[in-house]
């Protein structure tokens, strides 16, 4: 029973420390275990959203992913700790009547040990048990600290994702707003190289939903700060765009579709599959017909079909942050 329990507190922590390692220093996604919390409670979340509109339960749910996984981390390793010293009866004992600690006991020292608190009433009989408490609370602290400032970027990444959908909201609440105020047949548009400088931007913050996957999960309650919108919203008219037979335009279509595939592919959580329905392409048809963009009914079915696919991750991207069209 002594070497079960050894090997379970092992393995607990090693599960625990390489959870927070790829969480946190990791640029592939969250740990398995965070990324299975996060994954299956936000799944929850949604379908009690769509049923009764949530947006500001969502909008916790994202710093409340953080702090569950902390205390998640520090509450493992205490239990790896636990399991250890209650396996080897003796390894901690009274400091006045030198009495061995029963299992609350035990459980009473595991928690002031990696808290710091040490009241020092509780203490380790001696080596190997020493070490292994001092270990621990090192392991505890770095957990704690090192989750402390994995807190703060995720905030600067939340404030900077948010700057994003409301930079490209600025343009227009809609394609052909967007169109008409940027003036991008006149090389001296005044909103060209702003377009520009948005691949960048998207470029990063796609980027970031990689080093800090809990990002996916910080809802907007409105949708002109909904990220997710917002790329659905630049994707739609980068399509309008390329209907247009002057090539003014590709070098901007072309960097701009590439910087959103990036954010689509990193920020997918996979909780979500759309379906692309007829009101939508008529309506974008409706937008391409007025700014007179797409004559030919079979050439914009064509391009539309090309577009598909991405429209469709689109889509899925913004029922996943809890918005629908």
């Amino acid at each position: 029973m002594e070497i079960l329990l050894t090997l379970l507190a092992g393995l607990i922590a090693g599960v625990t420390l390489w959870d927070q390692f790829v969480t946190v220093f990791s640029t592939g996604g969250a740990g398995p275990l965070s990324q299975r919390a996060y994954q299956g409670l936000w799944h929850v979340l949604l379908l009690i959203h769509r049923r009764q509109p949530i947006h500001r339960v969502l909008k916790y749910a994202g710093p409340a992913m953080i702090l569950l996984s902390i205390v998640t981390w520090y509450l493992m390793l205490v239990l790896a700790l636990f399991l250890v010293l209650v396996a080897h009866p003796g390894s901690v004992i009274n400091n006045v009547s030198i009495a061995s600690a029963d299992a609350m006991e035990t459980l009473y020292f595991t928690s002031t040990t990696l808290s710091s608190l040490g009241y020092g009433d509780w203490v380790p009989s001696g080596p190997p048990w020493t070490f292994v408490s001092t270990l621990a609370t090192l392991l505890a602290t770095i957990v704690i600290t090192v989750s402390l400032s994995y807190v703060i970027s995720v905030i600067s990444a939340a404030v900077e994702r948010r700057s994003l959908a409301t930079g490209i909201f600025a343009m227009g609440k809609t394609e052909e707003d967007i169109i008409r105020n940027a003036s991008l047949r006149d090389p001296e548009g005044s909103l060209k190289n702003y377009l520009f400088s948005l691949s960048s931007a998207i470029d990063q913050q796609a980027l970031r939903h990689l080093a800090y996957p809990v990002l996916k999960y910080c809802h907007a309650t409105r949708a002109e700060l909904s990220p997710a919108r917002a790329m659905l919203l630049l994707g739609d008219t980068l399509f309008l765009l390329d209907l247009e037979d002057s090539t003014s335009l590709q070098g901007i279509t072309r960097v701009l579709r590439s910087s959103i595939n990036n954010f689509a592919e990193f920020s997918r959580a996979g909780t979500a599959s759309a379906e692309l329905g007829d009101s939508e392409k008529s309506r974008l048809a409706g937008v391409a017909a007025t700014l007179e963009l797409a004559t030919d009914r079979a050439e914009f079915d064509r391009a539309y079909e090309a577009y598909a696919p991405l429209r469709r991750r689109l889509i899925s991207l913004c029922e996943e942050d809890g918005w629908t069209l």
